[in-house]
């Protein structure tokens, strides 16, 4: 292959990988004007965790949308623990438009959003109104 063709190649692949992206980086923010596009609220009963990612069992706010899911912000920063501690992190759990009952967790990490874990067998329940333990703290 020539120096040509294999920067060609290279170039392309690049362009492909960049224009591929299943969903976004930023999604964009839900507006009370915007009406209703999927339940506002989602409660967690256990505290789901993927590696190193615990997320608190409460009721999650819808927040974002994208091309491909809701995104629901949790009712405080997701902790992720190391050996010397714990860094905190914003983020929630994230719900397929495809398939609702698909859940995984995500965090934003360096200004984009990371999706982590399969929350699906989590115990949870769509809200239309806050409950009582949205505001409460245990």
């Amino acid at each position: 292959m020539s120096m040509k063709s294999t920067s060609l190649f290279l170039l392309s692949t690049l362009a492909f990988l960049l224009s591929s992206c299943a969903g976004s980086s930023h999604p964009r923010l839900v507006t009370p004007s915007g009406g209703p596009i999927s339940p506002r609220y989602l409660e967690i009963y256990s505290e789901p965790h993927a590696a190193t990612l615990h997320f608190p069992a409460r009721v999650y706010t819808l927040n974002a949308v994208d091309k491909i899911g809701y995104y629901h912000r949790a009712p405080r920063k997701i902790a992720e623990h190391f050996g010397g501690g714990s860094l905190w992190r914003e983020g929630g759990i994230f719900v397929s438009k495809r398939d609702p009952q698909k859940l995984r967790g995500y965090v934003y990490r360096a200004g984009a959003i990371t999706h982590v874990g399969n929350f699906s067998g989590v115990k949870h329940a769509f809200r239309e109104q806050p409950l009582a333990s949205a505001t409460s703290d245990f």
